[in-house]
């Protein structure tokens, strides 16, 4: 086994993960939809995926939450943190890995700092709104004028008014 590596984990709640490794060695994920507590397991899962095998590990992290499902035999109900448990415990069996796992307070994650200026950097220029946060502004905007267009046609249905050459009224999409 190699010697003892030091990992920072951090995960933030859309859906960003990073591992932090010595040497400021960083590896970031992203999972869409992911809440903070799912993004706190990915970024385990991310560190366990870039340990060479035969490694002795201690990663750090400032989730309680994670520290507490993955360092207990308990039974874990949230169907997620089942399945990322499982991948968990599934790499550190493949990988042959030795790993502690242990909390911190935020203060002291450097992960914690690394991720917030990653994320930062996707946005454009200073003050523009994230891109991953435009998307999901999008798409929902994009459902809420299905939604009306839906109700638009209902109403002109009801008239019995409905022809492909109906013209909805603009007020309904303000």
């Amino acid at each position: 086994m190699h010697d003892r590596i030091e990992i920072q984990v951090d995960g933030s709640g859309d859906g960003h993960s990073v591992a932090l490794f010595p040497g400021e060695e960083i590896f970031f994920s992203y999972e869409r939809g992911a809440s903070n507590n799912e993004a706190e397991f990915n970024a385990v899962i991310l560190a366990l995926e870039n340990l060479p095998d035969h490694s002795h590990a201690r990663i750090r992290t400032d989730s309680q939450v994670v520290v507490w499902h993955l360092s207990r035999e308990e039974r874990v109900r949230h169907p997620s943190f089942i399945r990322k448990r499982a991948v968990v415990r599934d790499l550190i069996l493949q990988k042959n890995l030795k790993i502690d796992i242990q909390w911190m307070p935020r203060k002291q994650n450097r992960a914690d700092r690394f991720l917030k200026h990653y994320i930062a950097s996707l946005c454009g220029a200073a003050g523009t709104e994230p891109l991953y946060r435009r998307v999901r502004r999008l798409e929902h905007e994009n459902l809420r004028l299905k939604a009306k267009l839906k109700r638009a046609m209902k109403m002109l249905e009801r008239r019995n008014a409905f022809s492909p050459d109906s013209v909805i009224p603009v007020e309904m999409f303000q």
